[in-house]
């Protein structure tokens, strides 16, 4: 079947944007991925273990199956509602606002559960909340920043993943011990980078379709661009790999010698220092990705670099699970993460068929990424049981995925 081509009607010239906006902007990012990033790496498997510590596992990702789930609907949701807005304080800002205040409200319900059932009710909120507040965050750059600048841009929204690794991997595992201070910690660095942004940045003045025709256009129709399907594609693989790699991290070291290399030295901890670690390569590999991008004009082959990186990554704490395997595989794992997210970003933003349509057609997107959080879950229960209650099935999986991932991108055609 021939998959057409969605026709590209002329766009009004968007105006630069200057380093105010791209500092808060960037600042927001953290924020934004502050707000699941250690949720999902470090305080729900924590959570899960306290609640059932035989069955945190499978717990584990029940919960993240049901709130992946929520994401999903939640984030198209968000999307057509931030373009189909007509306030007096702009389309995307009362989304984000109340967005990042609702997340710093899950947090209290997620610390708060005591039975499984509480937790998939305070995780499903959590997910719902996140998704309001970073889908219209993510319609910011197509709104608001030129071709030109995107791969930059795209850059310092790469130091979000990354910022907010370092802030779990410091603040959550290392600095803070204690349940309520590391949840407490955390709805609040989510609220206090987010709101300047977005209490204070210029949304665009110019008008696209109004509510009403942006309601009436269906959400999925965008998946008839061939372009942004293969794009759409490409992101869904390589979310696998990344949830799969964040799920499970933490109990695959549990599997391997971290105990007896580090007897004095909590789980967590150990994940810190591979979170750190992988942090720093993220940070390096993401910001040069982007810078190069822009200065080369291309974008696909950099994405494609990335996910064989990640492919490698998971490779590694396969072939080499004891200590110090897990360390250089997650260096290699975070490169990889940097250098695809990044230039994916701008990719991504380059080739949405209509930019007054943004919301919605990146709420469409990032179902590329909520769908992976439902489809790992059950990938990994499935490998789990496969393989006796061992995880390194998980990340041979893992890297078929980031191989499948990486491949799908090279054949897009309207970016190089």
């Amino acid at each position: 079947m021939t998959i057409p081509v969605m026709t590209m009607p002329a766009q009004p010239a968007t105006p630069p944007v200057g380093r105010g906006f791209m500092t808060g902007y960037a600042l927001a990012q953290v924020g934004g991925f502050i707000a699941f990033v250690p949720m999902l790496n470090i305080l729900l498997p924590l959570k899960a273990e306290a609640i059932d510590a035989a069955g945190k596992a499978v717990l584990l990702s029940q919960v993240a199956l049901w709130g992946a789930l929520a994401a999903g609907l939640a984030n198209i949701a968000a999307g057509w509602l931030s373009d189909a807005t007509a306030s007096r304080f702009g389309r995307r800002r009362p989304w984000i606002v109340i967005g990042a205040l609702a997340v710093a409200g899950a947090h209290l319900l997620v610390f708060r559960a005591q039975t499984p059932g509480e937790l998939m009710i305070g995780i499903i909120l959590f997910q719902v909340a996140v998704n309001l507040m970073f889908g219209p965050l993510n319609a910011v750059l197509p709104d608001r920043v030129p071709d030109d600048q995107k791969g930059f841009v795209a850059a310092l929204m790469g130091l979000g993943l990354p910022g907010a690794s370092l802030f779990a991997a410091v603040v959550i595992a290392l600095v803070l011990t204690e349940p309520g201070p590391r949840f407490l910690a955390t709805g609040a660095a989510v609220v206090l980078l987010i709101l300047p942004f977005a209490l204070t940045f210029r949304e665009r003045t110019d008008k696209g379709p109004s509510g009403r025709a942006a309601l009436r256009v269906p959400a999925l129709a965008t998946l008839t661009d061939r372009d942004f399907l293969l794009a759409f594609l490409s992101r869904m693989l390589v979310q696998v790999t990344i949830t799969l790699n964040v799920l499970y991290l933490l109990f695959f070291l549990q599997q391997t010698d971290v105990a007896t290399r580090f007897p004095d030295t909590r789980p967590e901890a150990v994940l810190g220092w591979l979170i750190g670690a992988a942090t720093v390569a993220s940070l390096i590999f993401g910001f040069l990705g982007g810078l190069l991008s822009d200065r080369m004009g291309r974008r696909k082959g950099f994405v494609a670099a990335g996910g064989l990186m990640m492919a490698v990554g998971a490779g590694v704490m396969v072939a080499v699970p004891q200590w110090p395997g897990p360390l250089v595989a997650q260096v290699i794992f975070g490169a990889g993460l940097g250098l695809y997210s990044t230039v994916d970003t701008a990719l991504v933003a380059q080739i949405l068929p209509v930019r007054e349509n943004a919301g919605r057609d990146l709420g469409v997107m990032n179902l590329a990424v909520t769908l992976p959080q439902i489809a790992a879950p059950i990938l990994g229960i499935a490998v789990i049981a496969a393989g006796g209650g061992a995880l390194r099935g998980v990340f041979v999986t893992a890297a078929l995925f980031a191989v499948a991932g990486a491949m799908a991108v090279v054949l897009i055609r309207r970016v190089d």
